[in-house]
C-alpha cells in the first residue's frame, strides 16, 4: 500500500471526527494486491460505532479496475448499528461506470447527505441515503467486489480515493437515529486507538508524580 498527502492527514478516529476539515487524505494504488484500509469510528447516544474497509486491488488494466472489499462492522452498545453505505470524496482518474456485487451496489456522482455530492457512493439497501433493513449488522462482516472503469487511464499514475470516506450508520444507540461521519486512513497518524504507553514512559510519568508528590509534602 502507498500513502500520499495532501497538506496533511486530520481526521480523528477513536473519537470524534468533524466532517468539515480543510484538509484532504489520499489512498493511492497502482499495482496489483495494493491494498488500504478506512476505519470508521465514533459515539453517538450511547452506541460505540466502529468499523473497517479494506480495499484490495485484485486486477488492474487501463480503463478498469476491480477491488476485493471487506467491511467488519465492530460497534457495540445499544441500537442495531448497521453500517449501510461509505463514500470517496473524490476518486481519479474520473470514472464512467461502478458497480458491485454480493447485494452491495455502486454509484458515481451522487448526494450523500451531510457530505454533499461524492464521486463514488458503495451501499447495501436503498441507496447512499440509507433505508430498508439492510447493511453489515453488529459484529458481522461483508466481503464483495467493486469494479471502476474511466475514459482516463488507471496506469498511468494509479487509481487515488480522496478523503473525506463518508459513512452512514441507521438505528444507532438509544435514539435509533442516524449517524454519517468521516473515517480515515488505517496506518496513518490519529486514527486507531490510543497507542498503550511503553513501560519506560510509565517509569517516567511515575517518578514525575512521585516527586510532585514529595514537593507538595516539603511545603505542607
Amino acid at each position: 500500500m502507498k500513502f500520499k498527502k495532501v497538506l496533511q492527514v486530520v481526521a480523528l478516529c477513536g473519537g470524534l471526527m468533524g466532517i468539515g476539515s480543510g484538509h484532504a487524505a489520499v489512498m493511492l494504488f497502482d499495482s496489483v494486491t495494493d491494498t488500504s484500509s478506512i476505519l470508521y469510528s465514533t459515539t453517538q447516544d450511547g452506541a460505540t460505532l466502529s468499523a473497517t474497509v479494506k480495499f484490495t486491488l485484485d486486477a488492474l488494466t487501463a480503463t478498469q479496475a476491480v477491488f476485493g472489499v471487506q467491511v467488519s462492522n465492530n460497534s457495540s452498545g445499544p441500537g442495531t448499528n448497521r453500517l449501510v453505505s461509505f463514500g470517496i470524496d473524490i476518486v481519479s482518474p474520473s470514472l464512467n461506470f461502478a458497480s458491485a456485487s454480493g447485494g452491495w451496489d455502486a454509484t458515481r456522482n451522487t448526494n450523500f447527505p451531510d457530505f454533499q455530492t461524492v464521486d463514488l457512493c458503495i451501499w447495501d439497501g436503498n441507496g447512499c441515503a440509507g433505508g430498508g433493513n439492510q447493511g453489515v449488522g453488529v459484529g458481522q462482516a461483508q466481503a464483495f467486489a467493486l469494479t471502476l472503469e474511466t475514459t482516463g487511464n488507471f496506469l498511468t499514475n494509479g487509481i487515488s480515493f480522496t478523503s473525506p470516506y463518508a459513512a452512514k450508520f441507521q438505528s444507532v444507540g438509544t435514539q435509533g437515529n442516524s449517524s454519517e461521519f468521516a473515517g480515515c486512513i488505517v496506518g496513518t497518524p490519529d486514527c486507531g486507538p490510543a497507542q498503550v504507553p511503553e513501560p519506560a514512559s510509565l517509569a517516567l510519568v511515575g517518578l514525575g508524580l512521585l516527586g510532585a508528590a514529595l514537593a507538595r509534602h516539603r511545603k505542607a
